[in-house]
């Protein structure tokens, strides 16, 4: 299960990161950025300018658990750089997981760079936190609380899409955002039979 849960969460981050970029600006506010079409990660090419990809997005406004976090803090100086980033941090807490016996259960990563050098955390949910770290491993709680998500179904070439819905929707109803955004991989793009069934929540706690 756990080797299982390595490959998914890599095959997962190769595709996803140059994929859009955003930011999280002064006051928590997001600003969403260019979509990063025609591009490459990881051997894996995204769609061209002139693709209509299909995409479906709902958003939620719900509230969520605190989460018990382990995470990663790294940095790819290039964009090529980034799926053997993910690779070594996803592999290093998948064994502190195995070896202490934890239960993961969502795979996450926060963004903090609009371009490279690409600054981020990777990482795991797990059902509790160790009293001893190892490694290059944190550890943090996620506070719960209220949270717009959006739901996504598509490519994730086309994830700026559910960005700007969040941002449109914190500004309609005058909602002030907490903390970075971050988002939640739900399965597997290895095995989707369409981009339209691979599944991402973008998480965005409220005030």
């Amino acid at each position: 299960m756990v080797k299982k849960s390595i490959f998914f969460i890599i095959v997962i981050i190769k595709s996803c990161m140059a994929a859009f970029a955003f930011d999280v600006g002064v006051g928590n506010h997001i600003n969403t950025g260019t979509s990063c079409h025609n591009h490459c990660v990881g051997g894996l090419t995204f769609l061209p300018q002139d693709t209509v990809a299909p995409v479906k997005i709902q958003l939620e406004k719900t509230s969520f658990d605190d989460m018990f976090i382990l995470f990663i803090p790294d940095t790819a100086t290039q964009t090529q750089e980034i799926g053997p980033t993910f690779n070594n941090g996803y592999g290093e807490l998948m064994r502190f997981v195995q070896q202490n016996h934890l239960t993961p259960k969502k795979f996450l990563a926060w963004y903090y760079s609009t371009q490279q050098p690409w600054i981020m955390d990777i990482a795991v949910e797990t059902d509790k936190i160790p009293s001893e770290l190892t490694g290059r491993i944190s550890s943090r709680i996620e506070k719960g609380g209220e949270v717009l998500i959006a739901h996504m179904w598509g490519p994730y070439s086309e994830l700026s899409r559910a960005y700007t819905q969040i941002k449109n929707w914190l500004n309609e109803n005058s909602r002030t955002a907490r903390g970075n955004p971050f988002e939640v991989y739900l399965n597997d793009p290895s095995i989707a039979k369409d981009p339209s069934e691979i599944k991402t929540d973008i998480y965005q706690p409220l005030q």
